[in-house]
């Protein structure tokens, strides 16, 4: 009763909304010129094309694109778990028609998470140099693994809140590595672009998760088969992307040296190390 009604609010204050937004003219919110069909076409082929130039200079590149596709490959993982801890904290932790207990439940999930954030932030710039950033986002997709195979085993609370705590840590390391790889081991005149398609990637991987979760999680939240899968991705994400980064650090020679390019030689020094959230 209480789901239904906050829905039907929602609902009817976003048609509300909505209503009053059409009685802006077409030409109130801008642009104060208006382009035409041509100089428009022009400027999505720019774009798409510099978006394309982008891709392929980090495919070049190699150790970006790495980094990219295993920042997606988590970000997905860790939306399917994410959805899931929803539903566990309402339909699992507490009373299914309590509505309240379960919002309260969730915020503590997350507290724990950020307690993971908060660690990942004191722990990644200490210990990433030591390892290398790809030995880094290797170790955090293991510690990644060991979180969901411990929901596996069990959807106790204190399984729950350590299980977010760890994964939190996961996230955050893993993303702090990809950013420091991106940035550093991308050309100045790609960088704006690189970092473009780093954020549709991410955003794109965390709707597709929920979407499959949506469909296919069932209404607690929990399956054991579920957190099997996702700790064996995890694990299958470790293993391609240590292997992909070891080939290239093999041909250049240094842990931290970016991945050879067409106009960057084999064994070129590093650009600069940059630790950022």
């Amino acid at each position: 009763g209480k789901d239904a009604a906050a829905l039907a609010l929602a609902a009817v204050v976003m048609g509300t909304a909505a209503a009053l937004a059409t009685r802006l003219g077409r030409d109130q919110l801008g642009p104060v010129e208006r382009a035409d069909a041509t100089e428009l076409r022009h400027a999505l082929g720019t774009l798409a094309r510099g978006l394309v130039a982008g891709a392929r200079h980090l495919v070049e590149r190699r150790t970006p694109a790495y980094a990219l596709g295993i920042m997606a490959t988590h970000r997905f993982l860790y939306g399917v778990t994410f959805i899931a801890s929803i539903l566990i904290s309402r339909n699992l932790l507490s009373d299914p028609a309590d509505a309240g207990a379960g919002l309260a439940t969730f915020a503590t999930v997350l507290g724990a998470s950020a307690v993971g954030f908060a660690l990942a932030v004191v722990l990644t710039p200490v210990l990433s140099p030591r390892t290398g950033p790809h030995t880094w986002i290797v170790l955090c997709l293991g510690l990644a693994a060991l979180s969901q195979g411990l929901l596996a085993v069990t959807v106790a609370r204190p399984a729950v809140l350590v299980g977010a705590a760890a994964l939190g840590l996961a996230a955050q390391g893993a993303k702090i590595a990809v950013d420091t790889i991106v940035q550093r081991d991308t050309d100045d005149a790609f960088r704006g672009r690189a970092f473009a398609l780093y954020d549709v990637l991410y955003n794109a991987a965390f709707v597709g998760a929920a979407a499959l979760g949506a469909v296919t999680l069932p209404d607690t939240g929990w399956s054991r088969g579920l957190f099997v899968v996702l700790a064996v991705g995890y694990v299958a994400g470790a293993l391609l992307y240590g292997a992909a980064t070891t080939r290239v650090v093999g041909r250049t020679g240094r842990t931290d040296d970016p991945a050879p390019g067409p106009d960057r030689p084999a064994a070129a020094p590093t650009s600069r190390e940059v630790t950022g959230s």
